[in-house]
């Protein structure tokens, strides 16, 4: 059986999809061969041109896609989210950590999104403010300006 055809299959069936974490010695052609996703190193947050060259990642693997289909992109920051709102964003911790204001997380929210980007993860367990004022704010400021994508209906069960 073909790996298309197992993926097929593997998806009618409800199996829980497989997202290739970075590139641990895979090329891309072998991630948009066998992946139904792609989690990524975020490249440089703290400026434009991080997400601009993750942007050219997403499209190289993008092109792989044997039957040119959606597969989602997948990408992460830790994160300090700072109380003042226009705080600059600001690299922590050697680039792995952002400290930012609400207003340049938004800022790079957006420019993951035009690079291409549909799943974002936030970890705030290095932030300096309380975990419920941070997601206090997020709820109210920044999520609303990125709503989550349709899903697909859930599965019917024949029983």
């Amino acid at each position: 059986m073909s790996m298309r055809s197992r993926r097929r299959s593997a998806k009618a069936a409800g199996a829980i999809p497989l997202l290739v974490t970075g590139t641990s010695q895979q090329t891309l052609d072998w991630v948009g061969q066998h992946a139904d996703g792609w989690l990524t190193y975020p490249e440089a947050t703290h400026h434009a041109a991080g997400p601009q060259r993750l942007a050219g990642k997403i499209q190289a693997w993008r092109r792989l896609i044997p039957d040119g289909g959606f597969r989602p992109h997948v990408t992460n920051e830790w994160l300090d989210l700072v109380e003042d709102p226009n705080h600059p964003r600001t690299p922590l911790n050697g680039g792995y950590t952002l400290r930012t204001g609400r207003h340049g997380l938004i800022d790079l929210l957006g420019e993951w999104q035009r690079a291409g980007v549909n799943h974002a993860a936030l970890g705030i367990q290095f932030s300096q403010r309380p975990a419920a004022e941070v997601l206090q704010e997020l709820a109210e400021y920044v999520l609303p300006l990125f709503p989550s994508h349709d899903g697909p209906l859930p599965a019917q069960v024949r029983w």
